[in-house]
């Protein structure tokens, strides 16, 4: 990918996030950031596991709404009207490094996806509150390299990264609201892939571990 391109991705993600408030939306927006910790799991096709990969730091960002699942109005049940959905973009990094027969190695990847997921939010007073739920997520490949030694290898076409993937996960997010518009958060997820197999009988797998900080914006409430 042309650093023009990547650039591109990078001023649209901006601009997505301006939107909201130009239209001073009733929902409930959040922007995080925050690291990566990509496990890469390998598995040859006679079951041998590659243990020698070693999770690197990456970049998290993401931008999405959050909405009450239900009118509370129109259930009685108290459980019911503490859930609420979530839908959104993310633009994650995932890198690893490692050795083999005395030759490092390292992977740099970026991938962009959709987040989903249906969470509750509990009050714990003094304006804190907790949110814990799950998520799906799924998100593809734009940018990414595999260096061996002095080579470097063009990850883009590469089955084992360059697919969708098919992430789920859960959340937990601990917040403290500033005033009725305004709250700050930090946050904890960790996510599994669910399509592993490769078509070679191998499995590979990039399960990563998400944490950092985030504000969100209720706008008009």
């Amino acid at each position: 990918m042309s650093p023009r391109k990547y650039l591109t991705l990078l001023y649209t993600f901006l601009f997505i996030c301006i939107i909201p408030i130009l239209r001073l939306s009733a929902q409930d927006w959040n922007y995080q950031m925050g690291l990566n910790a990509a496990h890469l799991r390998f598995q040859s096709p006679a079951g041998i596991a590659q243990n020698s990969i070693r999770p690197d730091a990456g970049l998290h960002l993401s931008i999405y709404r959050t909405h009450q699942l239900l009118d509370s109005s129109k259930t009685p049940s108290a459980f019911l009207r503490k859930l609420d959905y979530q839908v959104g973009l993310a633009i994650d990094q995932f890198n690893a490094v490692g050795e083999t027969q005395n030759i490092p190695f390292s992977y740099t990847s970026t991938y962009v996806g959709l987040n989903t997921g249906l969470g509750i939010k509990s009050h714990l007073g003094r304006g804190i509150s907790v949110s814990y739920g799950g998520t799906l997520q799924v998100k593809q490949l734009i940018l990414g390299a595999q260096k061996m030694g002095n080579q470097v290898y063009d990850l883009q076409g590469n089955p084992q990264f360059d697919r969708i993937l098919w992430h789920v996960g859960a959340q937990v997010k601990l917040a403290k609201q500033l005033n009725d518009q305004v709250a700050i958060y930090a946050f904890f997820s960790n996510n599994w892939q669910l399509n592993t197999n490769q078509k070679d009988g191998s499995q590979f797998a990039i399960n990563p571990v998400s944490f950092g900080f985030g504000i969100q914006y209720s706008l008009l409430k």
